[in-house]
């Protein structure tokens, strides 16, 4: 039995409590801020989430991100999040992309 890769998923979200660390800084992310899930698959029926503050979001991460969703506007959000919050993570996402070419 072989595994094939499968790309990891992201999702934007708040933070319910502030006990998780950003991927990047090791900074503890508050309880309500923003920040940015990866679930990435690990091996068959394995998963682990790992997060981004939406503070650290720089051109490979975007790259990584758009690769799976095309575009900025696709990456599923909470609904708990703010519109004006998705729009701010969003364009930073884009932003970091067009900053990197």
């Amino acid at each position: 039995m072989t595994f094939t890769a499968r790309p990891s998923t992201y999702r934007l979200s708040k933070a319910p409590t502030a006990r998780g660390c950003c991927r990047k800084c090791r900074n503890l992310i508050p309880k309500g801020a923003t920040r940015v899930e990866i679930c990435a698959f690990v091996r068959p029926g394995r998963r682990t989430v790992l997060l981004r503050c939406s503070d650290c979001i720089d051109p490979a991460f975007a790259s990584a991100v758009l690769a799976v969703y095309k575009r900025a506007e696709r990456v599923p959000a909470d609904a708990t999040l703010g519109e004006a919050e998705e729009r701010r993570v969003r364009e930073a996402i884009t932003t970091a992309v067009s900053k990197q070419q």
